[in-house]
């Protein structure tokens, strides 16, 4: 292999400093790339379960909207459960 003299740059402090800020740059930049790639990996390993009470908030939202975009009516919540939907004759005398 044949060795050559090193090629000089002329540079300033700025451009040396600037250089250095180039390179934090990169390293913070490439960090933040693996804490995202690290965070989507726990996220694959461990897919959120819809029995989990920290996403059940999200996953009612998600439902009720989704509900909501097909006309489907909300389910009332009263003291006999959740209604069906379903309305029958009135069981009244009054006709």
């Amino acid at each position: 292999m044949i060795r050559r003299t090193p090629t000089m740059i002329p540079m300033s402090d700025a451009d040396v400093q600037e250089i250095r800020d180039l390179v934090i740059d990169q390293k913070s930049r490439f960090e933040a790339k693996q804490k995202t790639l690290l965070a989507m990996k726990k996220v694959a390993e461990h897919p959120i379960q819809p029995n989990d009470p920290e996403t059940l908030p999200w996953f009612q939202l998600l439902v009720a909207e989704r509900n909501r975009r097909l006309g489907i009516p909300a389910p009332s919540t009263g003291i006999h459960g959740p209604s069906t939907g379903i309305s029958g004759p009135s069981i009244s005398g009054s006709s």
